[in-house]
């Protein structure tokens, strides 16, 4: 494939290494304030900032090549975006790690089976790197409506200092930036007799990477449709 590459930040550049290692192409990098020009492209991968998720989305339907979404920060204009991408092959995701995904249908089983022992509460705490632009992360947003809709007691999530007493009917979802490299997340089960916990923790960007890659080779041969990892993993 010979690939668009959207952001060459932290993500962007694990992607190109994958990318080349797997023998793929990268046709052109884009970054902010470059035009956007996919006539080299066979797909454009979008690891950018999620107010040019619009901007791109246009010019891949335009150009007609596939449009794989990593950027985050644009998820309550999902409709719009499906919308723009209607013509071509489009898989967004909040995390396109392999082993997220599998975590995301781990804490899924698990909250249906809490959802059924009330003398559990439940919570949420992420840690990534310094440099993140966004926080909740859409990792955790999404972690969040895995909880909300399997655990009946609960119906909001609350992502901000508290400075008042948790209510019983909302999750406290927490967040930390620090370091250099930190890709972090658990979920807590926890009544007053134990304390279940359920994590995941990346080593690094690379497997981030590897299912970014993994996800656009699938796309490639896909048709028309608006996708997401659970579409490509069969999950």
């Amino acid at each position: 494939m010979r690939i668009a590459l959207i952001g060459h930040g932290g993500m962007g550049k694990a992607v190109e290494k994958i990318a080349l290692e797997r023998g793929h192409e990268i046709a052109t990098i884009i970054e902010a304030g470059d035009a956007v020009d996919f006539a080299a492209a066979d797909i454009a991968i979008d690891f950018s900032l999620g107010e040019s998720v619009f901007k791109n989305a246009k010019a891949a339907s335009a150009a007609n090549i596939p449009l794989i979404i990593g950027s985050t920060g644009w998820y309550d204009r999902i409709d719009e975006v499906s919308e723009l991408t209607k013509n071509i092959p489009c898989l967004w995701s909040s995390n396109f790690s392999i082993g997220v995904n599998l975590y995301f249908k781990i804490v899924e089983e698990a909250s249906k089976l809490v959802n059924k022992f009330d003398e559990y509460d439940v919570w949420g705490h992420e840690i990534h790197h310094s440099n993140k632009a966004d926080s909740p992360s859409g990792t955790a947003k999404t972690l969040s409506e895995i909880l909300l809709k399997n655990i009946d007691r609960k119906d909001s999530v609350f992502e901000d200092k508290l400075d008042r007493k948790r209510e019983d009917n909302e999750i406290h979802f927490s967040s930390v930036r620090a370091g250099p490299v930190n890709f972090a997340h658990t979920i807590g089960f926890d009544s007053a007799a134990d304390k279940i916990l359920i994590s995941h923790e990346a080593r690094n960007r690379d497997g981030y990477a590897l299912g970014a890659i993994k996800a656009a080779e699938w796309l490639a041969k896909k048709k028309v449709g608006f996708y997401t990892m659970s579409d490509f993993l069969n999950l």
